[in-house]
């Protein structure tokens, strides 16, 4: 047990520096939203820059992570492209499938992606071959980026639990002076 969850946080810390926008934020994240994991999920130790929520699901490999961070200006997740979110990796990102719905209350963006064979790839998964489903939405001005992760052969089985848990987040009263980011 204790190795499938020192395997998921390694997982876990490899697949930080996929997504560009964890990266720009400095100093701790502000965390302006609930979320209600099931006890199958436990929640992962570690204060990267930009992560305000990881987890891992018990007995498994599979763990998503969110991001938070400031947008530069007002915008709404139809504004963003996921050649910008992806950079500087996007011409690694083999994306399989996009669409849009709608997570605590706001319009968000999906896609469902694998890595392209090659040096990233390797460096990211090394033999275990994952799947990757990420979800951006903008609240308050403020990008999220929910992240899951799982190895190919278990994604199937995981994936559900985790759409559970992500349709528990709630946020906050938006602060005055600041834009939400749904789109009429």
């Amino acid at each position: 047990m204790d190795l499938r969850k020192s395997l998921s946080f390694l997982i876990l810390c490899l697949a930080l520096p996929l997504m560009s926008v964890h990266a720009e934020e400095a100093g701790q994240a502000v965390k302006d939203f609930s979320l209600r994991p099931s006890a199958e999920w436990v929640e992962l130790p570690g204060n990267f820059q930009g992560v305000v929520a990881s987890y891992g699901k018990t007995g498994t490999l599979a763990t998503f992570y969110i991001t938070a961070r400031d947008l530069e200006e007002a915008k709404t997740v139809l504004d963003l492209r996921w050649e910008d979110l992806f950079k500087p990796q996007f011409a690694s990102i083999d994306i399989h499938n996009q669409g849009e719905t709608v997570i605590g209350g706001e319009k968000s963006r999906y896609c469902l992606y694998s890595l392209k064979p090659g040096e990233f790839k390797t460096t990211m998964e090394g033999k275990l071959p994952a799947k990757y489903m990420n979800y951006i939405l903008v609240h308050g001005n403020r990008l999220f980026s929910i992240t899951f992760k799982d190895t190919e052969e278990g994604f199937s089985l995981n994936y559900p639990s985790f759409v559970t848990v992500i349709r528990t987040l709630r946020f906050e009263a938006v602060p005055s002076g600041k834009q939400g980011g749904a789109a009429s």
